[in-house]
């Protein structure tokens, strides 16, 4: 699942926290944007340090606290998801009801509908772009997170901001190993 991004801090120095990455994520939707107004929302949160990684998530019944030492990172990496088979599907499919409306083939409401498809699979695709951030542990454990726009809180990461926080989680690393 795809959590909006309520914040997100990357930066080659840390923050007065000494982080160096800080994203914060929840649920997508509008009521987890009335529960997180409310401060009862459930939250995944990724902070990066000088010398560890913290992957917190809360719901509403509790919280799950993963320290990692960044020596004990073996690889990360980033994923950018844009959704063109979807959108194309959807287009395609509105064109085909707006000619069939538009030549007589079909009752003349479909070429509405085909235009509402379009704009639809436009906001879908706009909407619908995933980043995803993960690190790999030597035990073998995954962390990752997965982020897409948030209309609501007016963020947007796009790929360079992804390739950025594998860059600092990789330059953190090195330091320590060198």
């Amino acid at each position: 699942m795809s959590l909006v991004i309520k914040s997100w801090f990357a930066k080659d120095t840390p923050n007065e926290n000494g982080n160096y990455v800080h994203i914060v994520g929840r649920a997508s939707g509008l009521i987890s944007w009335v529960l997180s107004l409310l401060k009862i929302d459930a939250v995944s949160e990724v902070e990066v340090q000088d010398d560890l990684i913290k992957f917190t998530q809360s719901s509403l019944s509790g919280r799950e606290i993963r320290i990692i030492p960044l020596k004990s990172i073996t690889s990360a990496f980033y994923a950018y998801e844009k959704p063109w088979k979807k959108v194309a599907t959807i287009i395609s499919l509105s064109l085909a009801f707006m000619l069939m409306g538009m030549f007589g083939l079909a009752d003349g409401s479909l070429v509405g509908l085909g235009f509402f498809g379009i704009v639809g699979g436009v906001i879908y695709y706009v909407l619908s772009k995933k980043l995803k951030v993960a690190v790999v542990d030597a035990s073998g454990w995954t962390g990752s997170f997965a982020f897409k726009r948030s209309v609501i809180e007016g963020q947007n990461i796009n790929e360079e901001q992804a390739y950025q926080v594998i860059e600092i989680i990789r330059t953190l690393i090195e330091k320590k190993t060198s």
